[in-house]
């Protein structure tokens, strides 16, 4: 099967991917994460836990998307 893009087209392609890419990047820079003060110590101390327990094998595993969906719907 013989490949029906040019090289221009092939550019043109990687010039867009590589625009939608910095808009991604631009906006993932503006993302910013709450500070510890303003969460819970409760919900820290339960991420510091978790953070332990999966460091030890400790987790959950699942062997799709769908079945770790399904288990955090019920």
């Amino acid at each position: 099967m013989e490949n029906s893009f040019k090289p221009h087209d092939i550019e043109m392609m990687f010039i867009k991917i590589m625009g939608k890419l910095d808009k991604i990047e631009k906006k993932l820079e503006e993302s910013s994460y709450p500070s510890e003060e303003t969460l819970s110590s409760d919900f820290i101390e339960r991420v510091k836990t978790a953070e332990k327990d999966i460091s030890k094998g400790n987790c959950l595993e699942f062997e799709s998307m769908d079945d770790f969906l399904k288990s955090v719907e019920e």
